[in-house]
């Protein structure tokens, strides 16, 4: 799918006011890296007609056409340059130092009349490379002069770039820093761009609900061809309106039309985005954009992924980094709202394999019913100090102890909340042993539904991800310990850093992918 030309993630290529050389007759920038030349450098060429000079006589300074005498051009005065692809480029009369484009921009030159090696060094001095080469500018940034040698002008994103991806719990936004600005882009920055710039990065917190993890932040990353801080920030999704009140004030829609998103909520709230600040949701797919963004920020982050070993023992439970140099196949399962899990078999191979509506928007919803708590953190919370065995009936309930036959241990959940049809039993529990209840089914679920897809696939590395991971090491740790009993060994369950966000990574990067084709 085509990416808009301008849209808030990306933007349009080029800010307002920067001059750019353009082809004769056409609205579309001239290719990087021009090469201009006095006419006594270049070959005599054929003669034109009256009526060739007469259909080019738009264009003041720029002329395509071979021969045309100076008055046929608006009585331009002064030599003719040449570019490298044969345009004709006309000085202004004798004294001005400056070229003429075609839209009236004021290009480079020296005075009419001065050698080829002279006008070389002014255009050099005046920001182009060297023998004259002429490189494009973008948001006041040098195009091809090695600081962004590879993004052609009309494929370099204006700012400011952004993914966004909207779940059906959590929003997740991917903001993209450039630290590499140079003074022209600065000085050409329009002022809301600016004050966005300074209050996504100041503040790790935008209201009440919405924050920026600072402990994921990743600098020195590159982009497009620019160097920069990616900045991770969250709010949940039933604030949508309020983001989009906060977007009005910040004038965003100012900067671009469209939104580059994916998820979910990327149809179900298009139409708020349109009708509040008139902005279209450019969607990409949801799949695409996680498997993307999740080997964009491996291969930028060493210790992105990791194992817990020895999970059942806090006194020796650490995370250790698990090396992803050679990562295919494995699988993912990624728990949102509800869960997905994908078999990846290569950079651009995967296929979706089972899945399961039992997943972290099923805790956060039944920990609402049962405790009262609001938010996800707060379940996690109670969890955290809560005991399931209170409430879940075990195989040590049933048998006494262990089930040796079939190696089940006596503290194996036999039926969750098995305990709960007893009267004695529910007036006995609290609310924290019922969020930690509620977390160990939900986990115990999703855990054996993943080995019997990677047992289905015969695949051994098995990457957990997603929001319901997010502050949530209880689930981590039982992840880890299942995987690695029920395979005796064979299979270790690994957790990301950026869980969450891989989305709204891949989403941007689709977008750059999309304006670089």
């Amino acid at each position: 799918m085509r990416a808009s030309s301008d849209r808030w993630c990306s933007g349009a290529g080029g800010a307002a006011g920067a001059m750019l050389p353009r082809r004769l007759g056409s609205s579309e920038p001239a290719s990087p890296r021009k090469r201009l030349r006095h006419s006594a450098d270049r070959p005599a060429s054929r003669s034109s007609s009256a009526e060739d000079c007469s259909r080019t006589t738009e264009t003041a300074a720029v002329r395509r056409e071979n021969g045309c005498a100076a008055d046929t051009m608006h009585d331009t005065v002064g030599e003719i340059l040449h570019s490298g692809d044969g345009e004709r480029l006309a000085l202004g009369a004798d004294g001005d130092r400056t070229l003429h484009g075609v839209d009236g921009d004021q290009l480079i030159c020296g005075a009419a009349g001065e050698p080829a090696a002279t006008l070389c060094a002014a255009v050099a001095a005046a920001g182009g490379g060297e023998n004259g080469t002429v490189e494009p500018r973008v948001n006041g940034v040098l195009n091809g002069n090695g600081k962004h040698p590879h993004w052609p002008t009309e494929h370099l994103p204006s700012m400011p770039w952004f993914g966004m991806d909207i779940g059906g719990t959590l929003t997740k936004i991917v903001y993209f820093e450039p630290t590499d600005t140079s003074p022209d882009e600065e000085a050409e920055e329009v002022e809301t761009l600016k004050n966005i710039r300074r209050y996504l990065t100041s503040n790790s917190a935008y209201g009440s609900t919405g924050h920026r993890d600072s402990h994921l932040q990743m600098n020195n990353v590159q982009i497009c061809g620019r160097q920069g801080t990616l900045h991770y920030i969250r709010f949940p999704t039933c604030e949508m309106g309020n983001f989009l009140e906060l977007a009005k004030s910040k004038g965003m829609a100012t900067l671009a039309s469209t939104i580059c998103a994916t998820g979910g909520g990327a149809y179900k709230f298009e139409e708020e985005f349109q009708r509040e600040v008139n902005m279209q949701l450019h969607k990409f797919d949801e799949l695409d954009s996680l498997l993307n963004g999740l080997h964009y920020i491996e291969n930028n982050n060493s210790h992105e992924l990791y194992y817990w070993e020895e999970p059942c023992d806090d006194r020796l439970c650490r995370k250790v980094p698990f090396d992803f140099s050679q990562p295919y196949p494995y699988l993912v399962v990624n728990i949102g709202s509800g869960v997905s899990i994908l078999a990846v078999y290569g950079p651009d191979e995967y296929k979706r394999v089972s899945g399961t509506s039992l997943g972290g928007g099923t805790f956060l919803g039944l920990c609402c019913l049962l405790t009262g708590c609001s938010t996800f953190e707060e379940a996690i919370e109670l969890a955290a100090r809560g005991d399931h065995t209170r409430v879940d009936k075990l195989v040590r309930d049933i048998y006494g102890g262990d089930y040796g036959r079939f190696g089940l241990s006596g503290d194996t959940v036999a039926s969750s909340f098995g305990h709960m049809h007893v009267l004695q039993r529910r007036k006995a529990v609290n609310r924290c042993d019922l969020a930690r209840a509620t977390l160990a089914t939900i986990t115990n679920n999703i855990g054996s539904i993943a080995r019997l897809c990677a047992v289905n696939e015969r695949i051994e590395r098995v990457i957990f991800m997603g929001n319901f991971l997010r502050v949530n090491e209880i689930s981590m740790k039982l992840l880890s310990f299942a995987m690695n009993f029920w395979s005796s060994g064979q299979m270790k369950a690994l957790f990301l850093e950026h869980e969450g966000y891989f989305g709204a990574v891949g989403c941007l990067l689709e977008l750059m992918k999309t304006r670089q084709e």
